[in-house]
């Protein structure tokens, strides 16, 4: 794994500073009244941590968390461990952990093959940046006319139980979670960027020592509470954890712009639109090309070891060009190609008006 990949790292977001008051004027008895000046309060706000973009990357808290689109991921091929669905029509909430205890508490699938204990040697490690994670992939499942959800509470716990239950405010079975996505932190999600049922859409990374300190020693069960709805609501099918499959690595894809004469066009704008038509609809990841043409797009993900990801790279022409079709290339990334170089477009630039 490329560790100098994992850069883009996601910022907390700013806080709001109170005011003091203005100064108290003299009451009509002649008393002063005095009036203290109260200290700055910081009110957080509420972090939205963007996944609906292709390799988009984040960390809050110390997790990092990865779109991604590994395939194939239906059953049979991952091992879910908790698998999570609304029990009404009209139920656009949706929250549960995985354990071996029954009767399960909300609104967790009952069947011991989607909802069980999870030793914490079923969870791959991987190596970010000299730190070792504990990986887990999550995939969602959303109408494609309300593609987004929230991800809007997580919670790990370890035990040495594989039959914790009882979850009350943000215990587990009287347990502390040993990491919190946080109250104020919420994850938005795009279920279009996978492919449908069975489709992985997000890598969770969480450093391993978070396992180990949490006070169940070095062989423990992981419990994992998550809550989905509350930002995006729920709309369709099934939400579902389970063990990382492969390591989140990155890819990259980069080229040149030129003018069909062969000079470098700087300014154009290029994004990786959601299909082969390579419309912008202003979610899609883009950038623009620098002084020399040159274009790049980093932290890129690749599906795993056997299908990778299809990126539409698109260009489109300045606003003077004589053509003005967004030109694509469609590129293939996976564990075997993680690198897609001199992706060049050629431009219809203006025409060069003869001096007189």
């Amino acid at each position: 794994m490329n560790d100098s990949s994992w850069t883009d790292w996601f910022s907390l977001g700013a806080h709001l500073t109170g005011r003091p008051p203005a100064a108290g004027k003299k009451a009509a008895s002649r008393c002063r009244i005095d009036v203290e000046q109260l200290e700055a309060r910081e009110v957080p706000t509420a972090t939205m941590l963007d996944m609906t973009h292709y390799g988009a990357i984040g960390s809050v808290n110390g997790a990092i968390f990865q779109q991604s689109d590994p395939q194939p991921t239906g059953c049979g091929v991952i091992n879910d461990f908790v698998r999570i669905q609304a029990h009404g029509a009209n139920q656009t909430v949706q929250q549960g952990y995985n354990t071996a205890a029954r009767p399960l508490q909300f609104d967790e699938n009952k069947s011991p093959v989607f909802t069980r204990a999870l030793h914490l040697s079923e969870l791959p490690t991987t190596t970010v940046n000299g730190v070792v994670y504990r990986e887990f992939l999550l995939g969602v499942n959303q109408n494609s006319s309300h593609p987004y959800l929230s991800l809007d509470e997580l919670r790990l716990y370890v035990s040495t139980s594989p039959s914790l239950s009882g979850y009350s405010g943000t215990t587990l079975g009287g347990q502390s979670p040993i990491y919190d996505l946080g109250p104020n932190n919420w994850v938005k999600l795009d279920a279009r960027l996978s492919h449908g049922n069975g489709s992985g859409d997000m890598f969770l990374l969480v450093p391993d020592q978070s396992f180990t300190s949490g006070g169940a020693g070095t062989n423990p069960y992981v419990y994992l509470y998550s809550k989905f709805g509350v930002n995006a609501p729920s709309n369709g099918g099934f939400e579902q954890w389970a063990p990382g499959i492969v390591s989140a690595a990155t890819g990259m894809i980069s080229g040149q712009v030129k003018c069909t004469d062969g000079s470098p066009e700087a300014g154009v704008k290029v994004f990786l639109a959601d299909s082969s038509a390579g419309t912008f609809d202003g979610d899609e990841l883009y950038t623009f090309t620098d002084a020399s043409g040159y274009y790049s797009f980093n932290d890129l993900a690749l599906g795993n070891g056997t299908a990778g990801v299809t990126y539409y790279v698109t260009a489109v022409p300045p606003a003077d060009a004589l053509t003005h079709t967004n030109i694509v290339d469609t590129v293939y990334l996976s564990f075997a190609n993680t690198t897609a170089t001199n992706v060049n477009f050629s431009v219809n630039c203006p025409d060069i008006v003869p001096a007189n």
